[in-house]
């Protein structure tokens, strides 16, 4: 995946995608593998909204059956399971418990209901079927839990997945079909058919030109459907949500909590070494670009975590923060976490298709009826391939029988976790890896010492994944910068200078704070 703005200007395609998240990047893959001619910009980096401050799950949303979602639930279940084949090494299992407590805004039998009909949602496509767990079993094999609230609980399975990296194995799959995608390239003005836009790393001009074009920008379609002329209100009406990234507790398994302040459901889940605290699900009338995480945020989810916890935490141990706008639709009034996550696809005056609303999930699916919907605009028609359509980097065997052979073949060049976390990340791409370090072993060396992230990593993502600025390596191609917020400084001279690559300078160093 290389960045080509100059395969972008005066150039007619079939249909044009506004925004890199994973809306945009499904839409380009499918498009793509139906032969449409395909462009795709992005104002900043791949992934760089939304796409890369998620909760790190691939689920069916058990929450929203007490919603009445149940459609919803349906469909994100079944695409859980794609994914799952489509991209192992990116999107894996998790187990999950929910504990029951005293005087829950849940009762536990409305648990066990709701469990049961997750099973039954999931049909074939279940991962492991849900069960209860007695008080006793979860005293012995739970021993963080504070356990004097407790009755009892259960557990089912859901998946979990490198929420950026999953939108970038999109993109660069996209890519190497024929699709040309680009970032840094922010469309400034639509004029009909016409799309004037600016590389923001060169300040050149471009102009191209779509057949369809789709505003797939997540919280920023409101602001490029008004770029393209539209008039009337707002279509969106965004909440904001915060995570907090605490150090490994040890946790084998996630946790569906309630919080004990309003009863809202939030996640306590491992993840990569450290643990996942979120999310806040709040309105929010701020820019997308200007948000930033407040002490209030803070208070709020470590009151959530110390009042299940054993040992809890205090604002000392927090690793980094993310926040990030959910682009829901603008509806009845109503708490922002009852919000539907349903999508819809809106044809303004110009022509122009405004993607608005949807989950991570549910991206492919939400792809198909668009490019079903942009097919019959062409007056064309060829059938959706992505269904089992793998992602690069994705075996054609078994995945577990893969990982077990590449991990061996790596740690004879790198220690087995670093074998490990390559392998885990790159799936069958590891090979450009190794190679990388048969021609220059120095670049097995670790980038941080606790971390199994390696140098040759910085040149793969400058040479294949077209990373641009420190920020992209660090917050999206590496997940470093999360809980090494650090290295948005630190890493132009310790390592870029080192590695002679001419990076961009990062604008926005206070990504992490925001």
């Amino acid at each position: 995946m290389r960045r080509q703005p100059e395969a972008l200007n005066r150039q007619r395609f079939d249909v044009v995608l506004l925004g890199g998240g994973i809306t945009g990047a499904g839409i380009a893959l499918d498009a793509v593998l139906r032969g449409l001619r395909v462009a795709l910009i992005e104002k900043g980096d791949f992934a760089s909204g939304t796409s890369s401050i998620s909760s790190k799950l691939i689920h069916g949303g058990i929450r929203y059956l007490e919603q009445g979602q149940f459609g919803l639930v349906y469909e994100a279940l079944a695409e859980r399971r794609r994914l799952l084949h489509n991209a192992p090494h990116l999107v894996w299992p998790l187990r999950f418990l929910i504990p029951f407590t005293n005087h829950s805004r849940i009762p536990s039998w409305k648990y066990r209901a709701g469990l049961l009909l997750y099973d039954l949602l999931a049909g074939r496509d279940n991962l492991q079927p849900s069960r209860g767990r007695s008080l006793r079993w979860i005293v012995e094999t739970h021993p963080q839990l504070k356990h004097e609230q407790l009755l009892g609980g259960a557990e089912y399975s859901d998946a979990q997945m490198d929420d950026a990296r999953l939108c970038l194995a999109v993109l660069a799959t996209a890519a190497e079909r024929g699709a040309i995608v680009c970032n840094y390239v922010e469309a400034e003005h639509v004029e009909g058919q016409t799309i004037h836009a600016v590389d923001h790393l060169t300040n050149q001009s471009l102009r191209l030109y779509g057949e369809v074009i789709v505003n797939a920008t997540g919280p920023w379609s409101d602001r490029v459907r008004q770029r393209a002329g539209e008039q009337g209100s707002t279509q969106l009406a965004p909440t904001k949500g915060v995570h907090l990234i605490l150090p490994d507790r040890g946790l084998s398994y996630a946790y569906l909590l309630l919080h004990p302040r309003d009863g809202r459901v939030f996640f306590v889940i491992p993840w990569l070494g450290k643990t996942l605290l979120g999310t806040t699900d709040t309105d929010c009338t701020d820019s997308p670009d200007e948000l930033i995480v407040t002490k209030e945020d803070r208070d709020y989810l470590l009151e959530g975590f110390n009042h299940h916890f054993r040992v809890g935490a205090n604002e000392n141990e927090i690793l980094g923060s993310t926040v990030g706008v959910r682009p829901l639709i603008r509806a009845r009034p109503g708490a922002p976490s009852s919000r539907s996550r349903e999508w819809k696809l809106v044809e303004g005056p110009t022509g122009m298709l405004s993607v608005l609303g949807g989950k991570y999930t549910t991206y492919r699916a939400m792809a198909q009826s668009i490019v079903d919907r942009v097919m019959r605009r062409l007056g064309r028609w060829k059938p959706c391939r992505t269904r089992i359509y793998r992602l690069l980097g994705t075996p054609s065997g078994v995945w577990a029988d893969f990982e077990q052979q590449a991990i061996h073949r790596a740690s004879s060049l790198v220690p087995v976790d670093t074998a490990r976390h390559l392998v885990r990340r790159y799936g069958q791409r590891v090979g450009e890896l190794l190679c990388l370090l048969h021609r220059n072993p120095e670049l097995a060396q670790r980038i941080v010492d606790s971390e199994p992230d390696i140098r040759a990593e910085v040149v793969f993502q400058r040479e294949q994944e077209m990373a641009c600025r420190v920020e992209d390596f660090i917050l999206r191609r590496t997940r470093l910068g999360l809980f090494q917020p650090r290295l948005l400084q630190t890493l132009p001279q310790t390592l870029v200078s080192s590695l002679e690559f001419p990076c961009v300078p990062t604008s926005a160093s206070d990504d992490l704070a925001r």
